[in-house]
């Protein structure tokens, strides 16, 4: 096995877009940087098994050596059941590959900034061409390109059935002016 690449992921500039391997390379590091510092396992920080893990990194970063892929898949919240199921509900695709990403922004969605920098990649855009390329019906449903946290958690709340409607940080967040704003 080989060692983890450098990572590159820091830089939110309008620099060409990530592909492929690329944004599980910016994924995986930042998840990594997070376990270093003493925040939970790779399977905690990304929502899925060491098994799902593995498969991840042998689509992606072939022969790299991970930690933590003996561990089962942590449980979901609620929320994350939640956004999981909308993702690949509007996504329109079921495969293996889909379903690890959509438990992989179910769990980042949980953290306190936006999306794109909890995922580790170096913008918005970036994670807008990440979820174009893997989950097209989900960024199809995003018409209005709306922050995708705030479009998870309106899609859900546009379901009566269910009930939390507010995003898990809104209230810490600088920028709650404008996601609340008249539209």
């Amino acid at each position: 096995m080989r060692p983890f690449p450098d990572p590159f992921c820091a830089t939110p500039a309008p620099a060409p877009m990530l592909a492929g391997d690329a944004d599980f390379v910016c994924i995986f590091s930042h998840a990594l940087a997070e376990r270093a510092a003493g925040q939970g396992p790779l399977t905690e920080r990304l929502g899925l098994s060491g098994a799902d893990l593995a498969a991840l990194r042998d689509a992606y970063l072939p022969g790299v050596e991970l930690p933590d892929l003996d561990l089962p898949a942590p449980g979901q919240s609620a929320e994350e059941q939640a956004i999981t199921m909308l993702v690949l509900w509007r996504a329109g695709v079921n495969s293996p590959e889909a379903r690890r990403l959509a438990a992989i922004l179910a769990r980042r969605a949980q953290e306190h900034r936006h999306l794109w920098e909890d995922l580790g990649l170096p913008s918005r855009a970036h994670l807008g061409a990440l979820i174009r390329r893997h989950l097209p019906g989900l960024a199809a449903a995003n018409h209005q390109n709306m922050r995708w946290k705030k479009f998870f958690y309106r899609q859900i709340c546009s379901d009566s059935a269910f009930s939390l409607c507010l995003s898990p940080t809104c209230d810490e967040c600088d920028e709650r002016a404008e996601c609340f704003a008249p539209d």
